[in-house]
Formats: structure tokens, sequence, C-alpha cells
């Protein structure tokens, strides 16, 4: 009994110490956007939103992420949970004679534009650009060559879905619509896939592009069809920076009453300059939206500031000011959607 209870005692303590070297492989990051928001004459202070991330460096050629966002103001159970991210990244440099990376599943897409993750967009709330063109999650599978300072991106993933968004994300009080915005397809049931693809020059002082993005929705079908664009940052070593982004696309949409789709010609563009240094970030951004004059033209000018009092701790002050191209005879007016806000980040 006793020689029993000494060898359940070793398997137990191997499979521990198993369990507790595969735990710390993996990784676990998060953070917390806490916001007290003025919109026009409403004001609430929330959790904007919870991330919660998981990723494990497996080797040299493999690693992996994955990445929930919780957004406890939202009503509907759809939109407060929401799978960021959940993907595998297969390095292949080493099998071939250059630099060359796989990602298989579910991401931000990094084949077209400057891809507004925390760290590019500069502001905390999408912009009108992003919300329109670059900040959905695409999934399928993305590929990344490097060939000295020219890089070649490109994507097979589900076609885009269409749905409109409001600027801001999440907004109180009135917002901004936005009549035609890309959105992401979990799961595909059109029968079509996208290609999408930059090609692009980066150096550390400037980095260029120019993007594609090519899809056949089916007859009678809300969807993206083309996306051309181009875009460039550059950083300079005293902290200035500016970027610049521009799309001309065509959307297969229906008309007011839906009895009959036509291939809408839009456009897109905007415009960002700000300084960077230390703790401090400042930036100013102007963006606007044209559809052919079926629908309303928008515009959106963004001005945040940020202190990281901490790495992890970062404070923020930003506004966001709307405006509508304005016809009495089509009804178009202007809206009362400007809102200013304070925002509050801890990560861990």
């Amino acid at each position: 009994m006793r020689k029993k209870l000494t060898v359940l005692l070793v398997l137990t303590t191997m499979v521990l110490g198993s369990a507790a070297t595969v735990q710390a492989q993996v990784q676990s990051h998060g953070f917390v956007l806490v916001r007290q928001m003025l919109a026009y004459d409403e004001y609430t202070s929330r959790i904007e939103r919870v991330g919660i991330q998981f990723k494990e460096t497996i080797d040299d050629e493999f690693d992996w992420l994955t990445e929930i966002y919780i957004h406890p103001q939202v009503d509907a159970a759809a939109g407060r949970l929401y799978m960021e991210s959940a993907f595998l990244n297969w390095n292949l440099s080493k099998r071939l004679p250059w630099n060359f990376r796989m990602r298989i599943g579910k991401g931000r897409n990094y084949c077209y534009g400057q891809t507004p993750d925390y760290s590019r967009r500069r502001t905390t709330d999408y912009p009108l650009y992003s919300e329109a063109f670059t900040q959905m999650r695409v999934t399928g599978i993305q590929t990344f060559s490097d060939f000295g300072p020219l890089q070649l991106a490109v994507a097979i993933i589900n076609p885009y879905s269409f749905a409109a968004r409001r600027l801001p994300d999440f907004p109180i009080g009135p917002s901004l619509p936005i009549y035609v915005s890309d959105r992401d397809t979990d799961s595909s049931t059109l029968d079509r896939i996208a290609v999408s693809g930059r090609l692009g020059y980066k150096n550390e002082l400037i980095n260029v592009g120019a993007n594609a993005y090519v899809s056949d929705p089916k007859e009678n079908t809300h969807g993206a069809k083309s996306r051309f664009g181009i875009d460039g940052e550059v950083k300079l070593e005293n902290g200035l920076l500016g970027q610049v982004q521009y799309t001309m696309a065509q959307t297969q949409v229906a008309n007011n009453d839906s009895t009959l789709y036509f291939d809408l010609d839009h456009m897109g563009a905007e415009v960002l300059v700000g300084w960077e240094k230390d703790k401090i970030g400042l930036y100013a951004r102007y963006g606007m939206m044209t559809y052919d004059d079926h629908w309303q033209a928008l515009n959106s000018t963004m001005i945040s500031a940020v202190y990281k009092i901490r790495p992890r701790i970062h404070f923020r002050l930003e506004a966001i000011l709307n405006g509508e191209e304005t016809d009495a005879a089509k009804g178009w007016n202007e809206c009362d959607n400007d809102i200013i806000m304070f925002e509050t980040l801890f990560a861990w």
C-alpha cells in the first residue's frame, strides 16, 4: 500500500510539474479602458472595454495568439463578447530563401493600409476612415514577405460583410452614421473568396504602400467589390510624425426600397499629424468620406493627447468633431454629434 501511495505521489508531482511548465510558457495579458464621456447634453462614466489575451511562442517557427474583447456597456449579448483575434503564425524564413511568414486564422488585416492597431492608430477611438475600410478583422490566410526594405503582403480571406457603423464606436447620444462600412465575416456563406494585398517600402523613417482588395459579391447581395488605395507614414527622430491614407472603392448596395442593387463608387481619405516624445503624445486627424452624391458626405476631426504616466497606465483626453454635408432638398442636415472623453487605460 505504501509503495502504491509513493508511486501515485511521484506521478502526481510529475503531472503538476508538467502543467506548471506549460502554464509558464503561455503568457496572459490584458487591459481595461475606463471612459468619462460627454456628448451634446449627455454624460456617462463606464467601463468601455476589457481585453484578455493569451499567447505562446512554441519555437522559432510557430507562435499563436488569442484575444477576446468584452464590452460591458453593450446590452445585446452578441456585441458584448467579441473574438478579436485567434491565429497561428508560421515563420518559414529558415526554410525559404527570403523572409516569409504566414498567419492562419482571424485577426486584423495587415494586407491593406496602415492597419489601425493601437500603436498605429494613435487615437483611442477609431477614425472615420478606419471605421469604413480597415477596422474589421479578417478570417483566412495572410502572408508576409520581406525583400530588404520592400514588403509584399497578400491574403486570401472571407469577403467583407456589409453593415453601417456609428462614429464614435458605442456612442452616447447622437452619432455619425457611416453608410458603407466593411465588417468581419467569421464564416462566409457566399461561396466567394476575397484577395487583399499591399506592396510597401519601409525603413527607419518611412512606411509607404499601395493596396488592393477585390471580391465578387453574389447578385442581390450587399458587399465590397473593390478597394484600391495608397498609404504612407513618416516619423522623425524629434518625435514629429505624419500619416496619410486614401481609398477608391466600389460596393454593391441596394437602393432605398431594396428593389435594385447597383455598384456604388465612393472614396475616403485621412491625414494625421502628431508628436511623440517620452511619455507624451499629441495628435490631430482629419478624415472624410463621399458617396457619389448618393448619401450624405461625412467628415471628422479628432484631437487627442495621451500621457503615459507608467508603461501600463495611460491617461488620455480626446475630442471627436463630426461634420455632415447639408442639402435641404435631400433632407441632409447637420447633427449635434461631437464628443469629448477622458480615458484611463491600465494593463497587465
